[in-house]
């Protein structure tokens, strides 16, 4: 059987929670080596997965001609010149959010991308949204079964990420550290971290936006960055959304809630997958849906674009929107202005 061969760039707990465990559970992906400038946690994480090789340079590890495609996990800051690198080397890339961190990063992976063309780079989080849920409310609006949509409201919201770290920190045996509190390393708070899932999945379900307002505060959090985040967003429809986003959230009630002038559906509120009330009915109904398509998703459906020459459902350029809308909200609550994207 051809396998798909990987090298893991970045040994935090995204890559040891996430993407190598769900690799290893696919028969055509194989993990040749892993990557990181802390040598403890690549020789951690090797030889936790038995993986054979590990490097603290990942130039060194994209010269392998065994390594067909990278998982790029390291700090946001760092995305873009190792995705840049990765596709230079002919590797496939997918990139963990946020893709980068401003416009002119997102600009330079695009063009690399558009360089080495027949590469396939996969932008997260959208493949997350190809479930079945979103799917479905997708077909609706699509379909005009909830009418024209008005507007739509995301949230986003966890108590921070002291506690994974904390956990990340454990698994190395290290001191426990948060690099998200740390302007150089994050670049920013609570919006790449979290507001990056809302604004996808708006993209996702209602295409382009056109104006973005946003309020930003630092309220709870150790660190200058900000901890709680409002967006205002005017889509390209004519639809209007909210984006509310935080670190400092006790209870874990959030979702996405599309209102049209037909009906109203809810995704991931009250432990349903789907709620969806229509005017022509008037009564709640709640469809018999999967969580998700199948088992590791996310890493089957990025080997089967390779294998398969299929186009990703989370291109570079729909990932370059996403980071124009926050660097936007960014702007817009720096300088109280409405900012108008190109």
């Amino acid at each position: 059987m051809k396998k798909v061969g990987f090298g893991i760039i970045g040994c935090g707990g995204i890559s040891n929670l996430f993407h190598i465990p769900e690799l290893e559970e696919i028969d055509e992906a194989d993990i040749v080596a892993v990557t990181d400038l802390n040598s403890e946690r690549a020789r951690i994480t090797a030889e936790r997965f038995g993986i054979k090789t590990w490097y603290t340079d990942y130039l060194e590890m994209l010269r392998r001609d065994d390594i067909d495609a990278v998982i790029v996990a390291t700090p946001h800051p760092t995305h873009a010149r190792i995705t840049v690198d990765a596709l230079e080397a002919g590797k496939h890339v997918l990139i963990q959010k946020p893709m980068c961190t401003d416009v002119k990063d997102a600009d330079a992976i695009l063009d690399a991308a558009k360089r080495n063309s027949h590469l396939k780079v996969m932008v997260l989080p959208f493949i997350y949204f190809d479930t079945p849920a979103f799917n479905y409310v997708k077909e609706l609006i699509e379909n005009g079964d909830l009418g024209r949509i008005c507007i739509v409201r995301v949230r986003y919201a966890h108590g921070g990420p002291e506690g994974y770290q904390m956990k990340v920190a454990q698994m190395f045996n290290e001191e426990t550290s948060c690099w998200f509190f740390d302007q150089e390393k994050a670049h920013g708070g609570v919006i790449l971290d979290l507001g990056v899932y809302a604004v996808t999945q708006l993209i996702q379900l209602l295409g382009r936006v056109e104006e973005v307002s946003a309020f930003t505060a630092t309220l709870s959090k150790p660190t200058a960055l900000e901890d709680n985040a409002v967006m205002i967003l005017k889509m390209r429809d004519g639809s209007l959304a909210t984006v509310e986003t935080s670190w400092t959230q006790t209870s874990s009630l959030e979702g996405t809630a599309i209102y049209g002038t037909e009906g109203t559906a809810y995704i991931n509120f009250f432990e349903k997958n789907v709620m969806v009330r229509r005017c022509v009915d008037s009564n709640w109904r709640s469809p018999n849906l999967a969580v998700e398509k199948e088992p590791q998703h996310t890493h089957r459906y990025f080997v089967k674009c390779i294998m398969e020459d299929l186009e990703p459902i989370g291109t570079v350029e729909k990932g370059r929107h996403v980071i124009e809308v926050l660097e936007a909200a960014y702007e817009s609550a720096r300088t109280g202005k409405v900012i108008r994207l190109g």
